[in-house]
């Protein structure tokens, strides 16, 4: 009876082994992305310069940002002028005097 509890333990341990090891995909996860980025990337050997960028300065590219994000915002609509056609002020009407 020892015997065959320590076949079955040493089954089981040896199952669960198996079921918890990664597979072939969860070993290449994240790979397709790490990959785009580096095909996209212009230059490598960018990130190894540590000198501060140059550019614009804060005001003007805020300024730049806001009128980009002015863009977006919808435009109230132009006001627009009815003149009525009809005498006196009146309204026209179908029935008949």
């Amino acid at each position: 009876m020892k015997r065959i509890w320590l076949a079955v333990s040493l089954a089981a341990f040896f199952a669960a082994a198996v079921g918890c090891a990664p597979t072939r995909s969860e070993m290449d996860y994240g790979t397709s992305y790490k990959l785009a980025i580096a095909n996209q990337t212009l230059y490598p050997e960018a990130a190894l310069n540590k000198a501060p960028v140059t550019g614009m300065m804060a005001p003007e590219a805020s300024k730049i940002y806001e009128k980009y994000v002015k863009s977006f915002e919808k435009q109230a609509p132009e006001q627009t002028y009815v003149i009525p056609l009809t005498p006196q002020g009146g309204s026209f009407s179908n029935t008949t005097r």
